[in-house]
């Protein structure tokens, strides 16, 4: 999304010495504030709307500032985007989309069950022993392929879901496979990123004029 703003004091900066060079990092530094008061609000907008098993993880992820403005490198933008990391669904959650399974060639997404072994509770994380991936329920310990019994005691009914036995004829549910679903755009980033740079780009450059003619100790004016 591309943001176009008016600089009003923009002849007034001209006036001072140097008044172009300054000029071009008042714009930048303004810029660079604004986008990290999104940042701010957008990141704390994730922490609101979702349940948070690993914030600071998320928090990285949800608003990345890459690149800031700079004028060493000619660039009066900066651009705001979320992380991009295989599994991470925030992107989807902006436009909206459907949940497809992580596994290549996978039909279903195996969902943890809430309250059983891999999720006791909503907010807690798989245990590592309990991940999908680490099961290995169709090796034998020589490698060779079967339908078995790991040492979690899980084993895999095609098409339903992953199970663990508890004991003597009884079994619970660890994982249900589902066709996936339809995740709801629920970030509204574009959006935020738009009122929040009307709200603040004229305050933060306001400021940045303050301090060039502070600087300059007034100059040419």
């Amino acid at each position: 999304m591309r943001i176009d703003l008016q600089i009003d004091s923009a002849p007034l900066v001209l006036r001072l010495q140097n008044g172009q060079r300054r000029l071009a990092y008042a714009v930048v530094n303004a810029i660079n504030n604004t986008a990290k008061r999104i940042q701010a609000v957008e990141r704390r907008r994730v922490e609101e709307e979702f349940t948070i098993r690993k914030k600071e993880f998320i928090r990285r992820q949800a608003a990345v500032i890459k690149p800031f403005a700079n004028v060493k490198q000619g660039r009066p933008y900066a651009e705001i985007g979320v992380g991009q990391k295989p599994r991470l669904l925030l992107s989807a959650f902006e436009r909206g989309a459907e949940r497809k399974p992580f596994t290549q060639g996978a039909r279903r997404v195996a969902e943890p069950v809430v309250g059983g072994p891999a999720r006791p509770r909503f907010t807690q994380p798989v245990p590592p022993e309990l991940r999908v991936r680490r099961l290995r329920f169709d090796l034998t310990k020589t490698g060779r392929r079967r339908v078995g019994v790991t040492r979690t005691k899980t084993y895999l009914v095609p098409e339903v879901g992953i199970f663990q036995r508890t004991g003597p004829g009884a079994s619970r549910l660890v994982y249900a496979f589902t066709s996936g679903k339809k995740l709801k755009p629920r970030l509204r980033f574009v959006e935020t990123a738009k009122k929040e740079s009307d709200r603040w780009f004229r305050e933060e450059m306001e400021k940045e004029v303050l301090n060039a003619i502070a600087r300059s100790k007034g100059r040419g004016l």
